[in-house]
């Protein structure tokens, strides 16, 4: 049996940049956007700390990127302890499974990569519980039925006071 992979945490606010990013690619024409995830990975948890927009190919209805496009965003992790987790991308309506091509041509294809498939171009936001969840495991991308082993949105800020005074 194989270990379980680590649970995937990201900030509201993250989140919610995450389907503004997407939406950003749906402006002029409706079109699917991508929006890479990096971050720090223990070998139980992962936290998103860093979003990544690679230059992409999003005519079509589809997705794609270049391997010089793919190597320009990794290239800002090196000489950090961050790491790629996956990505999210968008579809036009809320059919969030993957379809052959995110099978086959999206870049995060190693085990455990996290590619979370936003609806409506993210133009309603990051609802988890509207998103499709994939994890890459033995070789294929699967649609967790679980959503929340494998990722939870955590605040990002949270300000607590109960009242504001103001000094004169």
């Amino acid at each position: 049996m194989s270990a379980p992979l680590p649970v995937v945490y990201i900030t509201d606010s993250l989140a919610d940049q995450t389907a503004e990013l997407l939406h950003s690619f749906a402006t002029k024409v409706p079109s699917e956007g991508v929006v890479y995830w990096f971050g720090i990975e223990t070998s139980r948890i992962a936290v998103v700390t860093t979003l990544i927009v690679p230059d992409a190919d999003t005519s079509y209805g589809r997705v794609r990127t270049t391997a010089e496009s793919n190597a320009e965003a990794i290239a800002i992790a090196i000489d950090t302890p961050l790491v790629y987790l996956g990505q999210a991308h968008s579809h036009p309506t809320s059919h969030v499974s993957h379809s052959d091509v995110d099978d086959t041509e999206t870049f995060a294809r190693f085990e455990g990569a996290l590619s979370i498939v936003v609806p409506w171009f993210g133009r309603y936001g990051f609802n988890l519980e509207e998103c499709g969840v994939h994890r890459h495991v033995s070789g294929r991308f699967e649609l967790v039925p679980d959503v929340h082993r494998h990722i939870k949105v955590i605040p990002g800020f949270a300000d607590l006071r109960h009242s504001i005074r103001v000094d004169s």
